[in-house]
């Protein structure tokens, strides 16, 4: 059987806009919380709770923007591919949350995100 932890944006009970398996929601949950700290922010991401984490998009989509903004004006061939996986994945959450995206850097990047963020979509159940 497996275990889901249910997402859900701050002040909508019972709507919930993603259902991964619980180690991926620990692998998210973790992932914003290492760009939160390496941007100096906020995570906007609640602990996991009886199955359940709870969004603040407000906190949230600044770290999303940050995060995209840090992408593109970063050389580290290692920081990048650690916040790759996050961003796309955020939009996700974002778009489901009914909230506006983030700026991007120029069309080339929207994109790109865009892209990304469509396949990751096909593959994070509600």
């Amino acid at each position: 059987m497996t275990v889901r932890v249910k997402f859900r944006s701050e002040g909508i009970p019972g709507r919930y806009i993603w259902c991964p398996p619980a180690d991926v929601a620990r692998a998210f949950t973790g992932s914003a919380h290492m760009c939160a700290g390496i941007y100096g922010i906020g995570s906007g991401v609640g602990d996991i709770v009886d199955g359940e984490c709870i969004i603040d998009f407000a906190e949230f989509t600044q770290l999303a923007a940050t995060a995209v903004h840090g992408f593109s004006a970063s050389d580290q061939g290692i920081l990048r591919p650690l916040t790759l996986g996050f961003i796309p994945t955020s939009l996700v959450l974002i778009d489901r949350s009914g909230h506006p995206a983030p700026m991007m850097p120029g069309p080339d990047q929207e994109r790109a995100w865009t892209a990304l963020r469509d396949q990751h979509a096909q593959v994070m159940p509600v």
